[in-house]
Parts: C-alpha cells; structure tokens; sequence
C-alpha cells in the first residue's frame, strides 16, 4: 500500500497493511520532530546526530530524515496559496530586560523568551491584536487580499499534486480559534455577549476568505483531509457553551464542511486541546468526524468515544509523558492498554497526544517507538529496538 492508500483504509474503518505513526504539523506527537535543546538531548542519549526534525529560528529542519529513522509519517502540505496583494502588518523587535519583545502596528504586543521558536514556551500576550471595532478593522483592511491567483497559475500549482502517495491536508480557520487568537480568550468569552455584531462580522469576513481562497483549492485537489485549528477545550470541557458555539460557529462549519464533503473530502478534523467530550458530540453536527490529539491529561476516553460515535475517527491519546525520564514503567501499560482494542474497532491513528517534551529520554523513545511499532505491525523506522 503506499501511505495515502493506508490512511484511506484506516479512514474508512477497514484494515490496511499495517498501521502508520501518523501526526498532524500542528500536534504531531513523536511524528514531526522536537524543539532543538531537546533534540540534542536525544542526540546525548545515543540518537544519531545526522536525524534532522529540529524546531529552530528558520522553522522545521530536514523532517524527513527524522520521520525515516523514527518510522513515522504525516499529511502532505501545499507550498501556495491564492491569496495576493494584502498589505500586512509590519512587526518591531526589541530586547528588554532579557526578553524579546514584539510590537505589530495594529496595537499586538507580545514578550517571550529569547530565540523561543528553538525552544518554545507560551509567549506573554500583553496586549491582542482586536481590542474593538477599531482595531479589527485596521487588521482586517491590510490582512485583506487584493487579488487572486491567475486560474492558469493555479492549475499549474495544482498539478504537481495530482499524482500523490500521500494524504494530502489543507487547513482552515478554526471560528472559535480565530476570534480567540485575535481578542484573546477572556476578552473574546465577553465579547459573545457585550458585542456579538463584532464577533459575527469577523467571522463573516474569515468565512468570506475561506471562500475566496480556499474553496477553488478544494474543489480542485480534493483533499484528504480538511483541518481546523479550534483550541477550544480546557480540562474541563468547552471554554464557550454548546448554545453559544452553534449561534457563532454553527453557520461557519456548515457552509465549509458542507462544500468540502460534496468536493469528496473523506476526512473533515479539528485540533483542540483539553477536555473535548462535549465538543465531539456539538461538532459532529456538522459533519465533523475527527479530532486530535485527544490530550490524556484532559480527561478524554476514546472508548466512551466509540460508543456514542462509532464512525468517529480518532488520533493521539498516548500521554506524551511516558518517554520523560522516570517514566519508562508507564510505556506499556499506556500502548498495550488503548492500542490493541481501539486498532480492532479502526478508524485510529495512535500517536502521543501532543509532542515531546524536554525530559525525553532516547532509550525510552525507543521503548515507546519498539512496543508501538510492534502493535501497529508497522516495520518502518532505522531506531534500534528495544524490548525487554
């Protein structure tokens, strides 16, 4: 089978060759690399050093190289988009007080640490990019495009992809993740009721662009995979109500989900955080039918999943914590636990529920890697195996 056969197979609930490590760019579990301080931490510990997947200041480094040693695999991503001609919002960088601080002209402010895409930690958002109607239109009017891919230009994009092996995703705005990525989560929790006008007039032009821009690449790739990015949940469910996430969202997912299952797409997914048990059951109205990562720590259970939703398809849901050093004990009754039975319903792509952590160890990625592999009856990978 080549690797979008397989994940077809997988999609469909039937059984494929074996079971791909598979992970989205978003939340890639063990599939997509690691940040690059800890990436020398497994190069340390015996990891060869010519396996690329570092996260450093020029973005993703020689991925491919880590997903052959490690044996796993990901969507195939466009290099174009249709979009031209947006005015943009230029950025200032500064250092204060050991930090970096970013200030956009829309108002943004934000302070991380020092070179933090190498190392990552969550950035102080000091001050968001809408804070009123004001500052969304001055967004919005130079984030705007101004015209679109010629149709012969498109077509000649388009073709290189015609002839894959593998899934081939295109992504979209998430509606919550958008308004929130914008205002901020509190700001955005009182926005739904203080100024709903706004909040429907950004979401009504974010669905314009997806339109525009989006919808003629659908329509011509047909794509395995529709993602949205939500970050919606919290450990304890929703961070807005079912009511409230169908008067602002409802119309958003209906309209793209709906166009993009008539264009033939088989596999329509969501990336959230937290607790997302509730949201399964508010998104698959719409004819969502998949999420990821299935964080463990936020309380979900893919086998109570199953039982109210058994076309579901599912993703993660291994404690990315089990390959931390002191960890080891945990690895099998993690896998050997989930795996075996959820594998014998289908529809599911195991992995680790988010992405590694800085107390990775390489003789337990390898333990992980050996028992799942095994279980998937998955021959890829050039790590060495380790079973005890």
């Amino acid at each position: 089978m080549t690797e979008l056969e397989r994940f077809l197979t997988i999609v469909n609930f039937e059984k494929p060759d074996y079971v791909p490590i598979f992970g989205f760019p978003g939340a890639p579990g063990m599939s997509r690399g690691i940040q690059t301080p800890y990436h020398k931490r497994l190069v340390d510990g015996g990891m060869p050093a010519w396996v690329g997947g570092r996260h450093g200041v020029n973005g993703l480094e020689d991925v491919e190289s880590w997903k052959r040693y490690w044996g796993t695999t990901d969507p195939l991503l466009i290099d174009f988009g249709l979009g031209r001609g947006a005015q943009g919002v230029e950025c200032k960088k500064r250092i204060e007080d050991g930090y970096e601080i970013l200030e956009y002209e829309c108002g943004t402010i934000t302070r991380q640490v020092i070179d933090n895409d190498m190392i990552y930690t969550m950035p102080e958002f000091i001050q968001y990019t809408v804070r009123d109607r004001a500052s969304w239109e001055f967004w919005r009017d130079r984030m705007t495009p101004q015209s679109i891919m010629p149709p012969a230009e498109m077509e000649e994009n388009c073709r290189r992809y015609d002839d894959r092996v593998k899934p081939l995703e295109l992504g979209a705005w998430g509606p919550y993740g958008f308004v929130r990525s914008l205002m901020g989560p509190a700001a955005v929790s009182t926005t739904f009721y203080d100024d709903p006008e706004l909040i429907h007039d950004m979401l009504a032009w974010a669905l314009d662009i997806m339109k525009t821009y989006t919808f003629p690449l659908i329509e011509r790739l047909h794509p395995e995979v529709l993602g949205f990015g939500e970050d919606l949940c919290y450990n304890h469910g929703m961070l807005l109500s079912p009511a409230t996430f169908r008067e602002f969202c409802g119309q958003y997912y209906r309209e793209i989900v709906g166009f993009a299952k008539d264009c033939g797409v088989p596999l329509i997914t969501v990336d959230t955080d937290g607790n997302a048990m509730e949201f399964v059951d508010v998104i698959t109205e719409y004819g969502v039918n998949s999420i990821h990562p299935f964080e463990v720590k936020g309380g979900n259970d893919l086998f109570k999943i199953r039982e109210k939703h058994p076309d579901f398809v599912c993703f993660g849901w291994l404690e990315k914590e089990i390959v931390n050093e002191g960890n080891e004990a945990m690895i099998e009754p993690e896998i050997l636990s989930k795996v075996p039975p959820l594998l014998a319903q289908g529809g599911y792509f195991p992995n680790g529920d988010h992405g590694i952590q800085p107390m990775v160890t390489f003789p337990s990625m390898c333990k992980f890697m050996t028992l799942l592999h095994d279980v998937c009856g998955n021959p890829e990978g050039e790590f060495p195996r380790v079973r005890e």
